[in-house]
């Protein structure tokens, strides 16, 4: 099984294996091509981020192996560390 990780610039998101892949991506493309815009993007853990896209963010999408997804039995978070505080996360 795969999952995908989407990447904007530092920040990195875990999406499901259901998720649009080409659609998310022709969103990203809509956003750069009319000069920035929000793109709703909902990760494994079904937690909705809208994020502002321009032209100088830089997006990768990856595909993942279920063996390189982190467990989410353990304390291990799922998403990059910029977004982690004591009074704010996403996953």
């Amino acid at each position: 099984m795969q999952s995908y990780r989407l990447t904007i610039n530092d920040d990195w998101f875990y999406l499901s294996t259901e998720y649009n892949i080409a659609d998310l991506k022709t969103a990203l493309s809509a956003a750069v091509h009319s000069g920035g815009g929000f793109v709703d993007v909902v990760s494994s853990m079904r937690s909705h981020v809208s994020m502002l896209i321009t032209a100088h963010s830089t997006v990768k999408i990856e595909t993942i192996n279920a063996i390189d997804l982190p467990d989410l039995g353990d304390d291990t978070t799922v998403t990059s560390t910029q977004y982690l505080d004591d009074n704010y996360w996403l996953d």
